[in-house]
């Protein structure tokens, strides 16, 4: 036999297998080729005779023992980038009524320093009593309002943080608040002591529930910073002081607004005398305002940080922390 005999001989197809070349696709690599989700055309017979349906269709089988995803999967997954479109409503939600709230306080601050610069003088020292009782509401409305109200939100407001930096921040803000509450009541007694003829200290129901605001407020530092800041404490007394905690920072605040809004009336009625407050001159006006404002903060702090669905989840870097804590006891 001749050698072109033997070579159209070898290019014959052999019997039984006359169907797969018409299916191998004419490409320069064939061996990883994919038609249809059919194997590469090194395949086994038995694996290639088996036709393909509509359900074993898949790209790809494993790669490195990595399952691959279906065309199916990956046209309902959601593309890169399309987290903040599916983002929880009740997170959006949260994040617009955080931010209403910061607008609040930071109106009300401005307000009130507006309203004892243009209508009681300004801010003065000791050697002017009368005006330096107007540090009183301002201070107390930074600190024991404003600060106050934050350092309570601080981990519903920050949950992408690690709890230990939250937990920092919120004693930060609240040693803030401490310190600006401090002068503000030094400044009210220094009005008080200092005037000609002197004015007697503590016999009003605005100071009866201020100074009980400000001892819960310094009783709730101390023990919270025992408790969830300083080493030693057993993990399982830290989480039956939480309910305390949490309840008494509330009231504790509550109480703050409280007393704000008896203090700013107090105000208007002793100082605004030409035109009388009972006629409502702007200076009245404003001071009904700034009460206004203290009611909405106050409200909106205490629903965000007791709405349920607002609450801060773990993130790993807290169980980890957790885990290390709980080891080391």
């Amino acid at each position: 036999m001749s050698k072109d005999t033997d070579v159209e001989q070898a290019t014959k197809p052999e019997s039984g297998v006359v169907q797969v070349e018409p299916a191998i696709p004419e490409q320069p690599q064939p061996l990883i080729a994919v038609t249809n989700g059919e194997k590469p055309v090194a395949a086994t017979p038995t694996t290639t005779a088996t036709p393909a349906t509509a359900e074993q269709v898949q790209p790809a089988t494993t790669i490195a023992g990595i399952e691959l995803a279906t065309p199916t999967a990956a046209a309902t997954s959601p593309p890169t980038g399309s987290g903040k479109t599916n983002m929880d409503p009740a997170l959006i939600n949260f994040k617009v009524l955080y931010v209403l709230t910061q607008l609040c306080g930071l109106t009300m601050i401005v307000l009130v320093a507006t309203w004892i610069g243009q209508h009681f003088g300004g801010l003065a020292g000791t050697s002017n009593p009368g005006v330096e009782f107007n540090w009183h509401p301002l201070f107390m409305t930074i600190g024991f309002i404003y600060l106050y109200g934050n350092s309570i939100l601080i981990y519903r407001g920050f949950r992408t943080t690690r709890k230990k930096t939250l937990k920092l921040t919120h004693a930060g803000i609240h040693m803030g608040a401490f310190i600006l509450t401090v002068i503000a009541l030094k400044t009210v007694f220094d009005s008080h002591n200092l005037a000609n003829p002197p004015i007697p200290n503590m016999y009003s129901l605005h100071s009866w529930l201020g100074l009980s605001a400000v001892i819960i407020f310094s009783l709730q530092y101390v023990a919270g910073f025992v408790a969830f800041l300083a080493p030693g404490l057993r993990e399982n007394y830290r989480i039956a002081m939480m309910p305390l905690h949490i309840y008494f920072g509330l009231f504790g605040f509550v109480l703050a607004i409280a007393s704000a809004l008896m203090g700013i009336t107090e105000k208007a009625i002793f100082a605004i005398k030409t035109p009388a407050y009972s006629t409502l001159p702007p200076a009245g006006v404003l001071a009904n305002v700034i009460g206004v404002l203290y009611v909405v903060f106050g409200a909106l702090v205490v629903y965000l940080a007791t709405e349920p669905s607002y609450k801060r989840k773990p993130i790993p870097e807290d169980t980890a922390l957790l885990n290390s804590s709980s080891a080391n006891e």
